[in-house]
């Protein structure tokens, strides 16, 4: 596939050309490749070393400076904003939003069952035994599925990588007038969630918080992620 497109953009990937409304855009070469490098990576929220990295070459021949400046440019050619739709991520990187931002249903039973079959060979290879307990009646949510894809494959992942042999995953919903909760538990100990961080910033970008900790029971160590869907963006 040579071409991207974004909104009104069209990056020829062949011919390093970007278009907008079907006018030529005249870019720098370091330009174009930082605008690349945000178009195949709509919807997650990059690094700023990681786009330096990837952009320059080299890592530590440049600051974030240098970034800005040329993000800067690229935002006055496109008639882009500060505002949108490249979003500064205080402390963390940039996001630029998926094209179509607007949410859509998600079957969420069929939605969970689908991602933990991506698991099963590793699921089944630990012994580790999964519990659907889902509110009844509650099939369909209004959100981004994009998005809680990459959340829940970052939770399943994390967990995967610390939970014991013969573990017990549960996830259960609840529905509020305010909101549909998910909550994944599974015994096992986590020290530290910082791989969640940009699945975290990916979901707080669409209102969706996430919580996440640890704590002690009787059976031992208990690790859990929730995540709240406000109800003014579901249907049931």
């Amino acid at each position: 596939m040579n071409s991207i497109h974004y909104a009104d953009i069209l990056a020829d990937t062949a011919t390093h050309q970007i278009w907008q409304s079907g006018k030529p855009v005249m870019l720098t070469e370091t330009e174009y490749r930082l605008l690349l490098y945000l178009l195949k990576h709509q919807g997650v929220v990059c690094r700023r070393d990681d786009i330096i990295e990837d952009v320059w070459g080299e890592r530590f021949l440049y600051d974030t400076g240098t970034l800005d400046v040329h993000l800067s440019s690229l935002r006055h050619k496109l008639g882009w904003t500060k505002e949108g739709p490249v979003r500064a991520i205080r402390g963390v990187g940039l996001i630029l939003p998926h094209e179509a931002p607007s949410p859509g249903v998600v079957k969420i039973d069929a939605f969970l069952r689908e991602l933990l079959m991506c698991h099963e060979d590793v699921l089944r290879e630990k012994d580790i035994s999964c519990y659907l307990r889902l509110t009844p009646f509650v099939y369909e949510i209004m959100v981004d599925e994009a998005i809680l894809r990459q959340i829940f494959s970052a939770v399943f992942s994390l967990f995967l990588k610390y939970a014991p042999e013969g573990a017990r995953w549960e996830i259960a919903s609840q529905l509020t007038l305010r909101e549909y909760t998910l909550t994944l538990t599974s015994t096992g100990f986590c020290p530290d969630f910082s791989e969640m961080q940009t699945a975290r910033q990916q979901a707080a970008f669409l209102g969706i918080p996430i919580r996440m900790g640890n704590r002690q029971s009787a059976e031992g160590s208990i690790m859990g992620v929730e995540l709240a869907i406000p109800m003014e963006n579901a249907e049931s």
